[in-house]
């Protein structure tokens, strides 16, 4: 349990809001205060329940926290930092959602120094839209939260952390600043600078109208292009060190397969397609370490609408809860394959059975990863 009586959070947008809605419904008692810039949002995160007090004033929402929380776009943090200083007692911890730790560190190191108790923070999880509209009390749920604390950060502090993370259901995971940096730059900056590549690649004037043929392997592969691109810039610049270096490394990895194509290299080629295969389909076992070891199964089902929702609506009237979910395959007129995650070997076996008795055909069983 989260043993603070005060958070506050300022900006009250996509994580921030459903910071709020998290700490609510997994039943923090405490106060919640919330700033923004935009009165709307404000009146709707009161309207939704989501805290207990609103602001425009940066110092008014800080005054008397016991944990202060940032979610605000990179560029705004070193105005914040000096506006809230005067307003912070003592005894608060700062921390914030950015996605870019090292420049976080430097910026709270020649504003808040080494006074006050700051740990990085940035859950791995987020929306194609924004706003507190888009906010999710379920957001960080089953997600990596990366912490990032400085050198003066104390024990206590990261066990206060960790159970803030706990409450919104997520996984707390200690790195340096650096290393967070290193490993966002390769999962997350680059592949939406990708995206945003292939998006603008179709507007490339070669006379071709590209659009209305796009299907959902290209609408999966650039979703994350419709990104705020504001918050992305912010992301590329303040990050630029580590992107480029993924940007090197890939144009290296371009260059082969551009000249394995040059030279029609049919083994070279088939190779590097079954170790793509191989490590796609192993990303859902990497968690060892991290979070607890995940059960599953692979379910076939009819290619017809609701039975995703009646495949669900099964396992939740038998009290099983579902940790994921995917959509392996779908094709039109074809059997399509769900995969179900439980956290309890248990789980899947009494998933197995009930399913088995509504007709639904087990493929594959997987126990922990």
């Amino acid at each position: 349990m989260l043993n603070i009586n005060k958070i506050s959070i300022i900006g009250i947008g996509l994580i921030g809001g459903s910071i709020a809605l998290g700490l609510k419904g997994g039943g923090y008692k405490g106060e919640i205060v919330a700033c923004d810039l935009c009165k709307e949002s404000l009146e709707e995160a009161i309207a939704i329940g989501a805290v207990d007090y609103v602001t425009l004033n940066p110092g008014e929402a800080v005054k008397d926290s016991d944990l202060v929380i940032i979610a605000l776009p990179l560029g705004g943090y070193r105005q914040l930092l000096e506006d809230i200083l005067p307003m912070l007692k003592a005894t608060a911890i700062v921390t914030d959602v950015g996605s870019v730790k090292g420049f976080v560190s430097n910026t709270v190191g020649s504003t808040l120094g080494k006074e006050f108790q700051f740990i990085g923070g940035h859950p791995m999880a987020g929306s194609d839209k924004g706003g507190i509209k888009a906010a999710s009390p379920i957001l960080f749920e089953n997600a990596y939260y990366f912490l990032a604390p400085e050198e003066n950060t104390r024990a206590e502090t990261i066990e206060i952390m960790k159970a803030f993370v706990r409450i919104l259901k997520a996984y707390p995971v200690l790195v340096s600043s650096s290393e967070h940096d290193r490993i966002v730059a390769r999962i997350s900056h680059l592949p939406h600078l990708l995206a945003v590549l292939l998006v603008n690649m179709l507007d490339s004037s070669s006379g071709i109208s590209y659009l209305p043929f796009v299907g959902g392997g290209f609408r999966d592969s650039t979703r994350i292009a419709a990104g705020n691109p504001d918050i992305w810039r912010d992301i590329f610049l303040y990050n630029k060190e580590e992107l480029i270096a993924g940007v090197n490394g890939f144009q290296e990895i371009l260059s082969e397969y551009k000249t394995l194509l040059t030279s029609g290299n049919e083994p070279a080629l088939l190779q590097g397609l079954k170790k793509a295969k191989l490590l796609r389909s192993s990303i859902q076992q990497h968690s060892a370490g991290y979070m607890p070891p995940l059960y599953e199964i692979i379910v076939g089902v009819e290619d017809r609408p609701g039975v995703i929702g009646e495949l669900t609506g099964i396992i939740g009237e038998n009290k099983l809860n579902i940790k994921e979910i995917e959509i392996l395959h779908s094709r039109e007129g074809e059997e399509g394959a769900i995969r179900i995650g439980f956290e309890k070997s248990n789980e899947v076996e009494r998933a197995i059975d009930i399913l088995s008795s509504c007709s639904y055909r087990i493929l594959y069983k997987r126990g922990e990863k």
